[in-house]
């Protein structure tokens, strides 16, 4: 398994339009298979999540977005001591397609490779990788998150072999 970030970018960017005709693959296999595969994919980041701590990697941290509410906003200045309108303009920016997020990269929270408000951080930290549900309909996102996340870079590499997905080499 590779753990390396910069590695795995590396490995997803050559792999980039293997992955899109797996994506095809993925949608006309027939709805038992597409369920088996379901459950392959959830095995497999599973278990690739346990063989990485996500809090010593940090590298989603470096290149998403978050998107956060109200209560996680007050959950943050919980954690940081701070009023919620001090958190909102220090670190939360606003547009009308994405609503209210923490747009700076890296994460202002981010500390070597560490969250310094991991109680206090957002669902879409808390949730990230995202590796439950339908793989055939998530799989743009997941492609995306293959290039940042080892986690989920070794799911869909894994998963390509267990469904029969011929590689071209």
């Amino acid at each position: 398994m590779e753990k390396d970030p910069q590695q795995v970018a590396r490995l997803a960017e050559k792999r980039r339009d293997e992955n899109w005709r797996f994506r095809t693959f993925l949608k006309m296999l027939n709805p038992r298979r597409q369920r088996e595969a379901n459950r392959i994919a959830e095995q497999y980041g599973h278990e690739a999540k346990s063989q990485i701590d996500c809090r010593e990697c940090g590298a989603c941290c470096r290149d998403n977005a978050v998107p956060v509410n109200e209560e996680e906003i007050e959950r943050l200045a919980q954690c940081l001591k701070l009023s919620a309108s001090e958190v909102r303009e220090k670190w939360i920016s606003h547009d009308e397609a994405d609503g209210d997020h923490i747009d700076a990269r890296p994460c202002p929270f981010l500390n070597g490779n560490s969250c310094s408000v991991y109680d206090g951080r957002p669902e879409g930290c808390r949730g990230y990788p995202y590796i439950d549900g339908d793989i055939a309909t998530r799989m743009v996102s997941i492609i995306e998150r293959a290039g940042t996340c080892p986690i989920t870079f070794d799911m869909l590499e894994r998963l390509k072999d267990a469904v029969g997905f011929r590689r071209y080499r």
